[in-house]
């Protein structure tokens, strides 16, 4: 049985963002210095990138570079929902060129 793509990515972006509001509702109750902070705010980046590499990396230059460029945007910016609007966006955009 194959999913809608469409299906997929919104599977993906709900799956990240409930992932992040329970590492930022966990993280209240941690105290900040600990060191399980950090990790639990860097979990929805980890979900978008194990999403993104296996594919472009078996994929064609285009999508190599779109996942520098995810990855670049979300070091600099630090906004994991910009970088996924730019990175899936990008592979959208150059699957309809």
């Amino acid at each position: 049985m194959m999913v809608e793509p469409w299906i997929a990515i919104l599977a993906v972006a709900f799956t990240v963002y409930f992932t992040r509001f329970i590492g930022f509702y966990i993280s209240d109750f941690i105290p900040e210095n600990q060191g399980y902070k950090s990790t639990l705010r860097i979990l929805p980046i980890c979900a978008m990138i194990s999403f993104f590499i296996p594919a472009s990396l078996a994929g064609n230059p285009f999508e190599i570079s779109m996942l520098g460029l995810f990855l670049i945007v979300f070091w600099l910016s630090n906004n994991a929902l910009l970088s996924m609007l730019i990175g899936v966006g990008g592979l959208l955009i150059g699957t309809l060129i």
